[in-house]
């Protein structure tokens, strides 16, 4: 938390911050995304995530965030991360086995393709 917390007191006010992402669950099979902002903007995500029904990424859930971005909700700053299925998460993570060799490509494609179409449309947003 010490860094996401040294950013939001460094740029927090000051910065014009319109939303913030983090992908920190792993690259597994992406089954949609969380999301903390106003009702409005959490409608419009939903409506887009549905864009995403071919590789079953559409589910919405409110409470988006994450260590790194989470410090930035008292700037009422719109935060959004990814939900993958999380059941292999432990099984090497930040161990000297943590290797790409033991993702699955088709899952790590997935979890590219959920977040570069979510953000694509994001970024063109009002």
């Amino acid at each position: 938390m010490r860094g996401g917390n040294a950013y939001a007191d460094k740029y927090g006010a000051t910065t014009n911050h319109i939303f913030a992402f983090e992908s920190d669950g792993g690259v597994f099979n992406p089954k949609g995304f969380a999301f903390s902002g106003s009702p409005e903007l959490y409608a419009q995500y939903t409506a887009i995530a549905r864009l995403l029904a071919p590789i079953n990424a559409t589910q919405m859930s409110v409470g988006g965030g994450g260590a790194d971005i989470s410090p930035l909700i008292k700037y009422d700053v719109p935060q959004m991360n990814i939900e993958v299925d999380g059941t292999k998460y432990f099984w090497y993570h930040h161990t000297d086995g943590d290797t790409i060799d033991k993702l699955s490509r088709d899952e790590f494609n997935r979890c590219v393709a959920a977040i570069a179409v979510m953000m694509y449309i994001a970024a063109d947003l009002p």
